[in-house]
């Protein structure tokens, strides 16, 4: 029987994590401080900590250290309502197991416990690593995606060590942004950073580029250069597109790698360098080996530790939050005051599936920014891409409810069925899964299981279920029409959440307890939610 400490101030999240890990048959130790927590450990060692980065009392960073300065070996656990990529780089070099953000899954609290008690008894526990240097903007990657809190994670390991990193994704993703924060995260944030992007520099040129001519060396060269390996001494050189460096610098690159030293293009003298190498790409490399157009041995070289950067479709919510970052950057830069997105424009956002990634959701938004004339950005204001996209896929720049087509159905279909599978073990406050399940599970019901029908009336983009409060509304109301009363054709999951409401505060008379219970959902839930829709707490409407 391990014994866990929970450091947590809210008690609804400290009560979840008691849940998930007491039928585990561990001893459970709560605190609601960073003073009750250090107290705890001092009185008896905990195995593993689970451990909330924001705290009354401290910072829970500053917590982390003091507790591993008691136990060097201490597993902890991050757990925190915040999303930064700065927190977590930082938590990850700190020395950090793993890094949990909020709202929480009894699953991933579970297997996070065990993970750290496996580590805890393998002895495997990181040493403590330095804090990021003062100064150093490193929150500059947005989202909270499950998969970018994994490169959050993985930059955090590899930062400090003076290791060749490959940076994988499609174009757009933001690998360069990837390499200067691993730039920014390392030792050698002191020493300069220069990039070369391989594909945009001619072969002829790209090596003088790389490593510097002398004098006379071609025609045209009437000065000594110095290249990029030689200016970069000290510091992180970030190679760009690295497959479509010619295979005859590939050799030479290879040479730098191995013992660090090379010589300018007519030169003979072998000039020694200290560079650490990123490199990035969107090809597949291992398809380049096989067709003898990449060198096998710098391919193993690079590859020293390899981090795959998602691309936009795959970061579910990111969009919302790239999009209004884009926005206030582009009114900054273009003077003007856009304060947001008409419902209808971030649907389409949520749906368009972002070949450019984004790169391409940036160019988006500063379009639609230089265009608005209001203060909401609008689908009038978007490029004519996503304007055609949503003529084709069923619905009009506008909005309108239309025929999806059968690819995004499918798509959609899987993603409904995905998001049911894992809510089975999703307890949280603010997002209740089985309410999403039992809204799907009726509307299906009543649409006789015909998934297309059911899709329609549910009136969302299905993409983004957010499991609204509807819970026992259902059952509520049958005299009045029921399902049919409740959902209608074009409504939004917002105004099906809405109507919930307002029809359980009726039906309670005003009394938020029994309504919150009627819901499924907290009374602080239901009180913030009353504030949201404009409801009237006494008589359900306003």
């Amino acid at each position: 029987m391990a014994r866990i400490l929970i450091v947590d101030d809210e008690p609804a999240d400290r009560h979840l994590m008691q849940q998930a890990l007491q039928k585990e048959g561990h001893e459970l130790v709560a605190a609601a401080t960073a003073a009750e927590a250090l107290e705890e450990a001092r009185r008896e060692p905990p195995d593993v900590v689970l451990l909330d980065i924001l705290l009354p009392d401290a910072n829970g960073l500053e917590t982390f250290e003091q507790l591993r300065a008691l136990d060097p070996h201490l597993p902890v656990v991050f757990v925190t309502a915040s999303g930064s990529s700065n927190q977590v780089i930082q938590a990850m070099q700190l020395g950090a197991l793993d890094y949990l953000v909020k709202p929480l899954r009894v699953a991933d609290v579970r297997q996070a416990v065990q993970h750290a008690l496996d580590v805890r008894n393998m002895a495997l526990a990181e040493p403590i690593r330095q804090p990021m240097p003062a100064g150093a903007d490193g929150d500059v990657i947005i989202g909270r995606s499950p998969a970018m809190q994994k490169v959050y994670k993985d930059i955090g390991l590899v930062a400090t060590q003076d290791v060749t990193v490959l940076i994988r994704g499609e174009s757009g993703t933001g690998k360069e942004l990837v390499a200067r924060a691993i730039y920014h995260f390392s030792r050698r944030s002191d020493g300069p950073f220069l990039a070369v992007n391989c594909a945009a520099i001619p072969e002829p040129l790209l090596e003088s580029e790389l490593f510097g001519h002398e004098k006379g060396a071609f025609t045209g060269a009437d000065r000594r250069r110095i290249g990029k390996f030689e200016l970069c001494d000290g510091g992180t050189l970030f190679l760009d597109e690295i497959g479509d460096m010619p295979l005859v610098l590939q050799s030479k690159l290879l040479r730098v790698l191995q013992d660090q030293t090379f010589q300018r293009v007519g030169g003979n003298q072998t000039i020694k360098t200290d560079v650490r190498i990123l490199a990035a790409t969107n090809q597949d490399l291992e398809a380049l080996v096989r067709e003898k157009r990449f060198r096998e041995d710098l391919y193993y070289r690079l590859n020293g530790y390899t981090i795959f950067l998602p691309p936009l479709r795959e970061r579910d919510g990111d969009v919302d939050l790239l999009a209004d970052f884009f926005r206030q950057q582009a009114c900054r830069d273009l003077h003007k005051d856009v304060q947001g997105f008409s419902h209808e424009t971030l649907e389409l956002f949520h749906r368009y599936p972002w070949p450019g990634n984004v790169r391409e959701l940036q160019n988006v938004v500063r379009h639609a920014v230089l265009k608005a004339t209001g203060p909401v950005i609008i689908p009038e204001c978007l490029p004519r891409t996503l304007l055609d996209f949503a003529t084709t896929s069923g619905k009009s720049a506008a909005g309108a409810n239309q025929e999806v087509t059968r690819a995004t159905r499918l798509d959609v279909e899987a993603r409904i069925e995905e998001r049911l599978r894992s809510e089975s073990n999703h307890v949280y406050d603010d997002v209740i899964g089985p309410v999403e399940e039992l809204l799907v599970e009726r509307t299906l019901e009543y649409c006789q299981g015909d998934r297309d029908a059911a899709l329609q009336r549910l009136g969302v983009n299905p993409s983004q279920f957010r499991s609204p409060a509807v819970l026992k509304l259902l059952d509520l109301d049958h005299a009045a029409g029921g399902m049919d009363s409740l959902i209608q054709p074009g409504m939004t999951m917002e105004a099906i959440e809405r109507e919930a409401i307002r029809r359980a505060l009726a039906h309670s008379g005003g009394k938020r307890v029994e309504a919150a219970r009627n819901l499924g959902i907290s009374v602080r839930t239901l009180q913030r939610k009353i504030r949201e829709y404009g409801l009237d707490p006494d008589l359900g409407s306003k």
